[in-house]
């Protein structure tokens, strides 16, 4: 785990792989499982603490992988605005 931070974080994948597979494959999935979760607590009427944990869960997630793309070499800018909203849709739904 700590291998898969640090490599991100230095820049050492490229953003190819950052906004493909990382952000719209991995992040999705597992923001659609998650945002999935909270609604199914929802409906069991559990504590919306619970429900907003289960929702925010995969936040530290993304961000990482935003703030890789950001910092990322030669990436388009295109793909600096795709991640942003990416992310504040996936906070937002």
């Amino acid at each position: 785990m700590k291998t898969f931070i640090t490599q991100r974080w230095h820049g050492r994948i490229g953003w190819p792989t950052l906004f493909w597979r990382d952000l719209l494959l991995i992040g999705t999935g597992l923001n659609v499982v998650m945002t999935g979760t909270a609604l199914a607590l929802l409906s069991q009427d559990v504590p919306i603490q619970w429900v907003l944990l289960a929702h925010l869960l995969p936040l530290p997630y993304n961000l990482l992988i935003v703030s890789a793309l950001w910092r990322a070499p030669q990436r388009p800018a295109l793909v600096i605005g795709a991640s942003v909203f990416w992310l504040l849709l996936f906070i937002l739904v």
